[in-house]
């Protein structure tokens, strides 16, 4: 037999090589931050292209950007049509589909700025003291309604008196509001359209532009903190004539009534309404009024969950699409204007965002059916675009036909890079909470997992309460499975998209049944044998920092805990929010009414309790939940002597948002679960990201 040669040799193994396993490439902190985002689809008038943002990071500048990108809905090449250093946002196309307009924060503060489609500069429109806050051209391209921040009367006596340090703050004193204006895209007059001791948003004119509809609310800003500081839960309806004149209420309900959208015939206004002012939990329909006034009707008052404020007509006016949560979904529904039965028209373990819809139609031809006709030799192109996302993949731009949604196709391919990440398999897991009742949560398994082989398990509790967690693609999930750990996201009693009588089944028993729920789901896990009983660790930020802090102080079977702008104290955290009727609705009463609940419910409490090491972290700006309160349960520890550290974080709110801080925090925590579960890595936990290894290279 003949003896391979030297050569044949070498190019078997080169061979070899190309059909070799691909190397394990797991998901760092710097990769999950490199993963771009997309938003706010906009189908242009003819229904051709598609306007949306990219947000991406900005290592250099420490922070995210987006900017403005268009595609054709046939697919192919997308176009990046902004470049601001500080990014763009909210892009709106013009009635004739020739010029977008947008958001950007430039030279003078966020204002509304132009650009041509089919090339040249972008322009400045409006030149406000004020950020524009949001903005709507009107059905002529003429014209474009805007909001913004009153300027005070007396600002330059303020400011003065800022200079002097003669500025004391009186609070709940000298509220200015947002109202709305209208400015002429050609000659750039403008017009000033509202008045008063009231705050205009969310403008909508009607399709023969005569009319603008505006949600009022009462609630104001102080001048010192630009923050609105109060709870105005009644907000209604209003419309104004588009040349200016008195507004006139449409909506007398004593809760929320938000989002109006005209419908293209202009004969109805649809919106969204709560029918409970104090309810922090209330279901959320779609309703039906007429321009001119009278009684609404309820279209979803029999469907099972509330509707979100993201809604669009039909373009012949029939029927309502709005998006709502099923469990760990988010789906697109439809309803007909004259009432009847809700139908879910997506389908799939897949989470829907935003979506809009055109209503291009071709030119008719003499002998074509009307508009309107039911004959099918005229079929309307009607297209519907949506942002999608899975357990497995991060959100794109699909297009689909508004009557064959399944013949959807991806026009957008904004990381093309998730495909050489190994990532972990998530799963649904169901189980028995008290009273027998039904609890779901997410599994997400470690790289690697093998069956019967136990796993270091982190339990992530959710904020809220009236809140969930969605099967969408969780950056920081996979980051702890690619590092050994398995991953429960439980949705207790009081979460969303299970049904209205599910979600409130928590009132009045914050961390009673739905700590339990959650306990009952790391049973399960242990049962199954994925769960290492000797390795179990607990986060969560804002009510799942609450219920964080809750759980050590109820049970030694964590091994560590880390605690995000938690409440550790009801009762203080009432006077320091800027959302104390949230508290109301959830203990039923005020902390002088319903102190027995405020303390029973409150860490604080039985902070005597605590042995599990614990870290805390907090935003030093937050304001929905002030740091004061990790200070004092931090205080807490430290006197008793249990290990803990306190992390804060300068120039954030309520969530970490800086780029460099997030991988900082990210790093501790890892390094925090792994020192107190006894994991001990062969290398430095990694934060390297692909692209920086490649450039070593």
């Amino acid at each position: 037999m003949k003896r391979p040669t030297a050569s044949l040799i070498f190019a078997l193994f080169i061979f070899s090589l190309a059909f070799a396993a691909p190397a394990e490439k797991r998901m760092t902190i710097e990769d999950s931050l490199a993963i771009k985002q997309v938003g706010a689809p906009q189908l242009s008038p003819d229904g051709k292209f598609i306007a949306y943002t990219i947000s991406e990071w900005n290592k250099k500048e420490n922070r995210r950007v987006s900017h403005v990108w268009f595609a054709s809905t046939e697919g192919g090449r997308s176009t990046r049509l902004t470049n601001g250093e500080k990014g763009e946002s909210s892009p709106q196309w013009s009635p004739d589909g020739a010029l977008i307009a947008f958001l950007a924060e430039r030279d003078k503060g966020t204002q509304i700025w132009i650009i041509p489609v089919y090339g040249g500069e972008s322009e400045r429109l409006t030149s406000e003291e004020n950020n524009i806050q949001s903005f709507r051209w009107s059905p002529d391209g003429k014209s474009i309604a805007f909001v913004t921040r009153d300027v005070p009367h007396d600002k330059a006596e303020r400011e003065k008196k800022k200079k002097d340090k003669f500025d004391t703050i009186v609070v709940d004193a000298d509220f200015t509001y947002s109202h709305l204006w209208k400015i002429n895209v050609e000659t750039r007059d403008k017009k000033r359209l509202t008045e008063g001791n009231f705050t205009a948003s969310n403008p909508q004119w009607s399709p023969d532009g005569k009319s603008i509809t505006f949600v009022m609310s009462r609630s104001g800003t102080q001048e010192s903190s630009f923050i609105d500081i109060s709870e105005d839960r009644n907000t209604d309806i209003y419309v104004i004539p588009a040349g200016g004149g008195t507004p006139r209420q449409l909506t007398t309900n004593p809760a929320a009534d938000t989002n109006p959208q005209w419908s293209p015939d202009g004969k109805w206004i649809a919106y969204v309404a709560n029918s409970e002012p104090k309810s922090w939990a209330a279901r959320n329909d779609v309703m039906l009024i007429s321009p001119e006034g009278g009684t609404p009707r309820n279209l979803t008052k029999d469907f099972f969950e509330s509707a979100s404020s993201s809604m669009n007509w039909s373009p012949d006016s029939k029927t309502i699409f709005f998006t709502s949560g099923v469990g760990f979904y988010t789906h697109i529904f439809k309803i007909s204007s004259d009432g009847g039965k809700v139908t879910q028209i997506t389908r799939e373990h897949r989470n829907y965002g935003p979506f809009d819809i055109s209503g291009y139609s071709p030119k008719l031809t003499p002998g074509t059916p009307p508009f309107n006709s039911n004959e099918p030799a005229y079929t309307p192109n009607w297209k519907i675009a949506y942002a999608v996302t899975d357990s497995l993949t991060p959100e794109d731009i699909w297009i689909a036909p508004l009557n064959k949604i399944e013949e959807a196709k991806k026009v957008t391919w904004v990381n093309p890079e998730i495909r050489d990440f190994t990532l972990a398999e998530t799963n649904v897991l169901k189980w028995k909470g008290p009273d027998n009742l039904d609890i779901e949560g997410l599994l997400v398994k470690p790289l690697g997992y093998e069956e019967g082989k136990r796993y270091p398990l982190i339990l992530q509790i959710h904020g809220g309460p009236y809140a969930r967690f969605s099967d969408t693609f969780n950056t920081r999930a996979q980051i702890w499975a690619a590092n050994g750990y398995a991953v429960l996201m439980p949705n207790p009693r009081g979460s969303t998209g299970y049904g209205h009588k599910f979600t409130i089944a928590n009132i009045g028993d914050w961390g009673g049944k739905d700590f339990k729920d959650i306990m009952a789901g790391v049973d399960v896990l242990i049962a199954k044998g994925i769960a290492d009983p000797e390795k179990l660790v607990v986060m969560g930020g804002s009510y799942g920092g609450f219920m964080t802090f809750w759980t050590i102080t109820q049970t030694d079977r964590f091994k560590a805990a880390i605690g995000h702008a938690g409440i550790s104290d009801w009762y203080s955290f009432h006077g320091q929010s800027d959302v104390p009727g949230l508290m109301e609705y959830g203990f039923a009463g005020q902390p002088w009414t319903s102190t027995e609940n405020y303390r029973k419910y409150s860490p604080m409490t039985y902070v005597d309790r605590v042995k599990t090491p614990i870290m805390i972290t907090h935003g030093e700006r937050d304001l929905r939940v002030p740091i004061a309160q990790a200070e004092q349960y931090y205080r807490a520890l430290k006197k008793r002597s249990v290990e803990v550290i306190f992390l804060r974080f300068p120039r954030e709110g309520h969530g970490i948002q800086e780029p460099n801080h997030i991988i900082d925090l990210v790093t501790r925590q890892l390094e925090w679960f792994d020192s107190h579960l006894g994991i001990k890595r062969t290398k430095p936990v990694e934060t390297k990201s692909v692209a920086q290894t490649e450039n070593k290279k």
